[in-house]
């Protein structure tokens, strides 16, 4: 990939410059920017609720997800098959997956494998 003067990149694949692109993509503090399906999108900061909500789901996440798996938020997810780099507000990846997170390290449940937490018996459910 050759950085010329200006605004202008000569990438070798369309991936290369996308990412190029978000990496400069000059969007408010706060602001989330992803690539979706080769496109750069920024969305808006959520609201002050929107996060109290994702830290409860994050705790509960770690109660009931295996030992060698984590619960993570904000970190990129990429996909450059499909063209895109998310920004989730909660991913579940096994550990030690390295620095780079990609869609085939995403939560996959093994056949015959419970996500229930060994320390808490199954809740009953009741009808209304």
């Amino acid at each position: 990939m050759d950085v010329c003067d200006g605004d202008y990149i000569k990438a070798d694949n369309e991936w290369d410059e996308l990412r190029w692109l978000r990496e400069r993509t000059d969007a408010p503090k706060g602001c989330r920017v992803e690539i979706v399906e080769g496109l750069v999108t920024v969305t808006p900061l959520a609201r002050v609720r929107h996060h109290i909500i994702a830290a409860q789901v994050h705790r509960r996440l770690h109660e009931a997800i295996p030992e060698d798996w984590g619960a993570h938020q904000w970190w990129d997810i990429a996909v450059p098959e499909r063209l895109g780099l998310y920004v989730p507000d909660l991913v579940v990846v096994r550990e030690n997956t390295g620095a780079r997170v990609t869609a085939a390290c995403a939560l996959r449940r093994q056949p015959n494998s419970s996500w229930r937490s060994p320390r808490r018996p199954p809740r009953a459910v009741t009808g209304r």
